[in-house]
């Protein structure tokens, strides 16, 4: 029988970790989430125990400790896999795949993210699904197989369009006109470049609306109309 005294003092320790975590103080948070962990097990706590590995999962990350960030999640799908929380899996999933991609480990990426599409496209979920085609394209993008990563990123454009998901197709259009550059397709990119503008502006996404203003300015540079 779970005990009320233990998951207060746990859950004490969660509201003190975030402060630690507020602080910028990631190692002395990850100790007192590491305690909350023990302590949510120790007494059958299931939820504070997905509660404390999300916050040791992301401070590993900011830590800079992908490898550990990665076996914390592992440990959370495990638990997800038991509930049969299939969303909650895909996000988890989605996280792994990231991680690994920024880490050169483009095997466990592809992986991470095939696991999460599947998952989403048997529940419906239509922007996880197409948030997951923009990731396996930029895998491939990120390893050099141009063809792979255009095809599957026009992919990911029709079902941001179908849902009408502007920030997701501003991001392919800029997307695949990038591909079309390393492809040495310099026109049609400028003009993708062009359309990936114009969604930037409607979602108010400046930054990304300036950084492609500059690829469409280096491009019109070199001549290409």
């Amino acid at each position: 029988m779970a005990s009320e005294e233990l998951k207060s003092k746990a859950d004490t320790l969660v509201e003190n970790g975030k402060k630690k975590c507020e602080e910028g103080r990631g190692g002395d948070a990850l100790e007192i989430f590491n305690q909350a962990l023990d302590i949510y097990r120790q007494n059958g706590d299931a939820d504070g125990e997905i509660t404390a590995l999300g916050y040791i999962a992301a401070i590993y990350h900011s830590l800079n400790k992908p490898e550990n960030s990665v076996e914390t999640y592992k440990s959370l799908l495990k638990i997800f896999e038991g509930l049969h929380d299939v969303v909650a899996q895909g996000k988890v999933l989605n996280n792994i795949g990231l991680i690994s991609a920024r880490n050169g480990k483009y095997e466990e990426a592809l992986e991470s993210f095939h696991k999460a599409l599947y998952l989403f496209k048997d529940t419906d979920n239509k922007l996880g699904v197409a948030d997951q085609l923009g990731n396996i394209s930029s895998v491939y993008r990120d390893i050099k197989q141009y063809d792979n990563a255009l095809s599957i990123c026009q992919d990911a454009m029709k079902v941001y369009k179908e849902i009408n998901h502007k920030p997701g197709i501003g991001d392919q259009y800029s997307n695949i006109a990038y591909l079309l550059v390393m492809k040495g397709d310099l026109t049609t990119a400028l003009d993708f470049y062009k359309s990936a503008v114009i969604f930037y502006n409607e979602t108010g996404e400046q930054e990304k609306a300036d950084l492609t203003k500059k690829n469409i300015e280096n491009l019109e540079k070199s001549g290409v109309v």
